[in-house]
């Protein structure tokens, strides 16, 4: 260490770099658990040794000094990123130390280029996901990298034991954190896999992943695991939790695997956080004698990697100087011969590895302050740390040191046998390795007659292979028929497949218009995409399930629907895709909707037209009167409907409903929504998540559908009948789903009830005459599914029900009811279109309110409104004296209060006069006359009107929160020609523009408060009526317009009067004015 300080001196001594005297901010993210290796209590003291040593021998150059700030992330992934940009916030940091956590970790690391400072931490060493430096850019790993050890395996145990086929076998515990296993065996199978550079893989691997539950369940996986692992490899490599490790051996040897042919490399990756770093161990206290024979004998074929303990005298110093440190901090005796842990250490190394990547960045003139500059200089280095030589890979991995340990037979202890050095890339042998009964032969990893004895099998017999020869011919005749007869029916079936005249091109679709009596064709943009979800196909459009909004079409002459499916952009053709379409295109029933075909791009599906809607809206309609008999009829469709799905390939519904249910124009019921499951729309994306459509969609599925959220999609017979039941309860009482309306229950209520595991069901209504039917609808909706009948079942049970209506005539109880139906239709259209008519009205008041009624009658027409220029118009501008002192000593809500008192005032008062508010800015209002509708020269009259009466309404305005305070207003009026049009697409406005609007705002600018200032123009106009009194106030410089003549309009004859005219003959009409910048209107 004394050497590299003197090195920093020698080398930085002579510099000349212009650098503040600044100190460094270093921010240690770290946990307070005292169990846990890197506890802040236990790191704490070599970070102050560290700094301690840093300015004592002054190592960072320019004079800087570090300055550490402590964060407790309480072992939380979530405290210790707020705390990192919180430390960033208050810039207490130019490098991160930690956090350890592989979560928090990768947070932090995630954070850190987009503010530049590094990330120096001993965590993330096994998880492959940090490889990635494209992600983790400024993060340097000071322990160990999955990358090392991976290689230590695979290019160094591996050819030295002469191993080419392995088996992995690794636990994952997520809840635990210790998937690091999972990680860690992934990335060393991915390494064995990869080839060479010469195209050639020569290892194998193959891997067994297990679930720790820490239940009886572990261990049947771990025997299944063992069982397949003995029939495929000899040489197995595991990383498992050590207790759990120890079971698998005493499995191994009850499975007669210690026997010499198999060797059990452990990967003990836990070994740093155990108290001392303790290797694992056969002997357990609370087991018996026999079972610790059983596991000594076991771990005779083990080997374990390790991470190398540091054990030189240089690093019994260090820990020394630490323990000393942390005795004096908390007043007790320092322990001796006590190494700390590796995790101490590192974060010693950590601040000198910083130092010197800071000291390297100075010496190179570059920003100190940019966390990219920094971590390329102190990557690919080499440095004297806690243990000597530390070495920085180009990826910012510390190269680390790992132990080989064998169990020595004598004393039944692991013992190091080999040390691989990551700074050179070397392994050592340094003892003798006992397999097994002191055998130092190598277990071979492949058998020499292969797992299955196959490569020594000799056949005794000479003539036995004719025997077997011709007792295959006959067999093989009779294979090859049936394979042919096989291939021709696959042949057929292919064809079918692939002829595809189920696929509907968008140019034979064509949009209903005009009730139908005309047709517009939807036309393809051959350069950007179609897409059916911009066009309107029909005024008509219903929302049923299993996609998005349905509407109406015509193809080939017939009437179809189309079904938009949002969740895709288009089909993709598939041989799954194919396989359910022809599925359902086989299918053949009165009670099914037909499906017609389907759109590839834009993705929609076009079915058979139902022009009665759902049976939902059928049975929801008041209007709609059902008796007993059409009940029945309608219960009989779905039945019938359902059984054939169930006879049929697709053996269920899965997503029966009422809304699912369609009704034909002579009221058969069909169903709907069956087959094809990759082109339903998950639930989450059809409504919005745990909206109250997303829970009333969810009410009609069975229990245990609802419960298990890996259901198949396509449903079961069982949930169908469910279903099902759910839909005799909407027919028979007609009170809606659940009859929500009448039990004021939400269906967010109902669903988290029946998750919960409770048996709530539609209740029952007694003023039905249908109640017998209640027995059927009980047993369908039963909790345990075996207690549900079948299909068939209820098909028997609705066919003896109904026996009382086979007498009735059932054509004349069709027509009766398809002419009612016909009657509550007309008066429905009635009424909607009244509706229609009054909102109709409304939005027209309100686009007449925003626009003048010429402009948005030619809006409404679809015309374009071209700008018109009118010869001569009268602008008026007014705004607030002193506003912005009033803005500053009020609040926001009392300003906007004042504003909408006084311009109701000002609104209510134009009303009387012919001009046009234009717009209100802030507290400017600007009114025009003469325009749109020209008025000859009354425009100068009603505006000089208007004026004076606003002013004489200012002056009786009272502000809310300033009573006290007299509001005063300027006042500019100018004469002149302009134009005036509509800007803009989204919220358009009527806008005026020329000069004439740019000298009115002057003359606002420049008038005094509580008076009206015209220009000569206007005065000229108001002449003409001789009623107007006036007076000059004389000459006033305008910006961009030079001197003006201008003058006070001060009352009209026998009208009104600006108040203290008289104050005009004592102040100076020339007086000069600070005249507010005005842009066009």
């Amino acid at each position: 260490m004394h050497f590299s300080i003197i090195f920093f001196l020698f080398l930085f001594k002579n510099l000349n770099i212009a650098f503040c005297n600044v100190t460094v901010q270093i921010a240690v993210l770290l946990p307070t658990d005292p169990q846990l290796p890197f506890a802040m209590q236990k790191v704490k003291p070599a970070i102050d040794l560290a700094v301690k040593e840093v300015d004592k021998r002054q190592l960072l150059i320019n004079g800087k000094s570090l300055s550490v700030h402590y964060g407790d992330t309480n072992s939380s992934y979530i405290v210790g990123p707020l705390l990192a940009i919180d430390f960033y916030a208050k810039k207490q940091a130019a490098v991160f130390l930690g956090p350890v956590d592989g979560p928090g970790l990768a947070a932090v690391s995630r954070y850190s280029p987009h503010w530049r400072i590094p990330v120096i931490s001993p965590g993330g060493g096994f998880n492959y996901h940090f490889d990635n430096k494209r992600e983790y850019q400024l993060l340097t790993r000071m322990l160990h990298s999955s990358k090392t050890i991976v290689h230590f395996i695979s290019r160094v145990i591996l050819p030295h034991f002469n191993w080419t086929s392995v088996r992995i076998i690794a636990e994952r515990n997520v809840v635990e954190a210790q998937s690091e296993c999972y990680m860690l065996m992934g990335a060393l199978c991915r390494t064995l896999r990869n080839p060479n550079s010469k195209g050639e893989s020569k290892d194998t691997c193959s891997h067994s992943i297990f679930d720790v539950d820490r239940k009886n369940e572990t261990k049947e996986k771990l025997h299944k695991t063992l069982h397949e692992a003995k029939t495929e490899a000899r040489i197995l490599f595991i990383c498992m939790d050590s207790n759990l490790f120890r079971d698998f051996l005493l499995m191994a040897y009850d499975l007669n695997m210690i026997n010499g042919e198999y060797v059990f490399v452990y990967l003990d990756i836990f070994r740093l956080m155990r108290k001392d770093m303790k290797l694992i161990s056969w002997f357990k206290n609370d087991s018996s004698e026999a079972e610790n024979n059983k596991a000594r004998r076991a771990f005779e074929t083990v080997l374990i990697l390790a991470v190398k303990q540091p054990d030189t005298d240089r690093y019994q110093d260090f820990s020394d100087q630490v323990n000393a440190l942390q005795a004096k901090t908390n007043n007790e005796s320092v322990p001796k011969e006590k190494f700390v842990n590796p995790y101490v250490a590192t974060f010693y190394d950590a601040v000198l590895l910083y130092v010197y990547g800071l000291n390297r960045t100075i010496q190179a003139k570059e920003n100190t302050s940019d966390g990219f500059a920094v971590v390329q200089r102190m990557w690919n280095v080499s440095f004297e740390g806690s243990n000597g030589i530390v070495q920085i890979s180009e990826t910012g991995d510390r190269v680390s040191d790992y132990s080989l340990f064998d169990l020595n037979p004598k004393n039944g202890l692991f013992e190091e046998v080999g040390t691989y050095f990551g700074v050179n890339s070397s392994f050592i042998l340094s003892k003798d390795i006992y397999w097994i009964d002191q055998n130092k032969t190598t277990p071979i990893d492949v058998p020499f007659c292969g797992f299955d004895g196959s490569k020594c099998r000799v056949y005794k017999n000479p003539a036995l292979p004719w025997i077997y020869f011709g007792a295959s011919v006959p067999a093989a005749v009779l294979f090859l028929i049936i394979v042919g007869y096989w291939y021709f029916k696959r042949v057929s079936f292919e064809a079918q497949l692939k002829a595809m005249n189920w696929i509907i091109e968008p140019d034979d679709i064509f949009t209903t218009v005009d009730l139908g009596f005309k047709y517009k064709q939807i036309k393809r943009d051959r350069h950007k995409r179609a897409s059916m979800h911009h066009i309107a196909l029909m005024e008509e459009e219903n929302q049923l399930e299993n996609g998005g909004p349905v509407k109406t079409a015509r193809y080939k002459g017939s009437m179809v629907t189309l079904k938009l499916i949002p969740h895709k952009t288009r089909i993709d053709v598939n041989r799954s895709l194919l396989m359910q379409v022809k599925a359902i295109k086989d299918m053949q029933s009165e009670y099914l909707l037909r499906f017609i075909g389907a759109c590839l791009d834009p993705p929609l599906l076009a079915n058979e037209y139902c022009s009665k809607g759902s049976l939902q809206d059928l049975l929801e309609n008041s209007q709609i009167k059902l008796d007993d008999m059409f009940k029945y009829s309608i219960i009989h469709d779905i039945v019938k409907g359902i059984l054939y799905i169930h006879n049929s390939e697709l053996q269920s519904h899965g997503n029966l409903k009422s809304t699912n249910c369609l009704v034909g124009s002579r009221f058969v019921v069909k169903i709907s929504d069956y087959g094809i499951p990759s082109l339903r729309t998950p639930l989450h994306q059809k409504y919005p998540l745990y909206s109250e459509q997303y829970y009333k969609s969810l009410l009609w599925s069975a229990p245990e559908v609802i419960r298990d959220p890996h259901a198949p999609i396509s449903g079961t017979q069982k949930g169908d009948v469910y279903s099902f039941s759910i839909i005799l309860h909407e027919i028979i009482y007609r009170r809606g789903l659940f009859a929500m309306n009448e039990t004021n229950v939400s269906p967010k209520e109902i669903f988290d009830s029946i998750k919960s595991g409770n048996e709530i069901r539609p209740p029952f209504l007694s003023d039905n005459a249908l109640f017998e039917i209640g027995n059927l609808m009980k047993r369908c909706w039963q909790e345990s599914p075996a207690d549900r009948p079948d299909f068939a079942s209820v098909s028997s049970t609705i066919k003896k029900l109904s026996k009382k209506y086979d007498n009735e005539n059932l054509v004349d109880n069709l027509l009766q009811r398809m002419e009612q139906y016909t009657n509550n239709l007309e008066e429905l259209v009635k009424e909607r279109t009244n509706d229609y008519l009054l909102e109709k009205k409304k939005a027209e008041e309100l686009l007449y309110r925003l626009l003048p009624q010429s402009v948005t009658t030619e809006l409404m027409a679809g015309k374009q409104v071209t700008a018109e220029s009118f010869e001569c118009v009268t602008i008026y501008f007014s705004d607030i004296v002193g506003f912005t002192r009033i803005s500053a000593e009020s609040t926001p809500l009392q300003i906007v209060s004042l504003l909408n008192d006084l311009y109701t005032c000002f609104d209510s008062i134009i009303e009387a006069f012919d001009v046009y508010k234009v717009e209100t800015i802030g507290d400017a209002y600007m009114v025009v006359s003469g325009l749109p509708t020209r008025n000859g020269d009354l425009h100068a009259r009603e505006i000089s009107r208007m004026a004076l009466t606003i002013l004489d309404a200012v002056i009786h305005f009272r502000i809310r929160h300033r009573p006290d305070e007299q509001l005063k207003i300027r006042i500019g009026i100018h004469s002149g020609p302009c134009v005036a049009g509509v800007v803009g697409l989204k919220m358009p406005r009527y806008c005026l523009f020329g000069d004439t609007v740019n000298v009115a705002s002057r003359m606002e600018s420049n008038g005094q408060p509580l008076r009206i200032h015209i220009s000569p123009l206007t005065k000229a106009l108001l002449d003409k009526f001789q009623t107007f009194t006036l007076k000059e106030r004389g000459q006033v410089n305008l910006k961009g317009k030079g001197e003006m003549l201008t003058y006070w309009l001060l009352g009209e004859r026998d009208g009104l009067q600006v108040p203290f005219s008289g104050d005009l003959e004592q102040s100076n009409g020339n007086s000069p004015t600070v005249e507010k910048p005005t842009t066009d209107h």
